[in-house]
């Protein structure tokens, strides 16, 4: 009996243990959000101003660069968590690995609609250093987003029409080999003269 009423003891032990963990990591979660929300903004800003210097044309190249391929790639990446042979830890993995991939679009997402000083710090910056990289990053997410659906949509209709074809011809199969036992049987039925 005393062995019993021990073992409930020590799983509410562990249950408070679990809620105070939950709670430090939630406040750690919200203080690294204030923290990165003021740093990251000005520093992404710095970053594309550093690498555009005031070139028109580079940032609209490096727009369509950021734009596309942090999307595009994060997307594909995304859709690897799809498969079935994937167990749910590693779909987790995967999605935070996508996430991260896609980092330089929300950081530029987090300046364009961000209402921190620090966001409207990195719009100035943007605007001033980097003038169409903003607009052209949204654009080439965009049109990698409507790529990525299109490809993904031309992908399914390719595999569902493997399998209509594969059944088509199992069924063509199928009714070849009846046809060849019934006209068999009907040789054998048939009198010999």
């Amino acid at each position: 009996m005393t062995e019993q009423a021990q073992v409930p003891a020590r799983k509410k032990r562990n249950w408070g243990v679990k809620i105070i963990l939950i709670l430090v990591a939630l406040l750690v979660a919200v203080a690294a959000y204030f923290i990165l929300g003021a740093i990251l903004p000005r520093w992404w800003s710095d970053v594309i101003a550093g690498q555009i210097r005031r070139d028109l044309g580079a940032s609209v190249l490096v727009g369509m660069f950021y734009g596309f391929v942090f999307t595009f790639v994060p997307l594909v990446v995304a859709w690897q968590a799809t498969h079935k042979a994937v167990s749910w830890p590693w779909k987790i993995v995967i999605l935070l690995a996508a996430v991260a991939i896609a980092t330089p679009n929300l950081l530029t997402a987090g300046i364009v609609f961000g209402s921190t000083e620090s966001a409207h710090a990195g719009q100035r910056t943007l605007s001033v250093d980097a003038g169409f990289f903003t607009t052209w990053t949204g654009i080439s997410a965009v049109a990698a987003a409507v790529i990525f659906a299109v490809v993904t949509v031309l992908w399914a209709l390719w595999r569902r029409r493997g399998k209509q074809m594969r059944a088509l011809r199992q069924a063509e199969s199928e009714r070849t080999k009846a046809a060849k036992r019934a006209e068999q049987e009907a040789r054998d039925a048939a009198p010999n003269p």
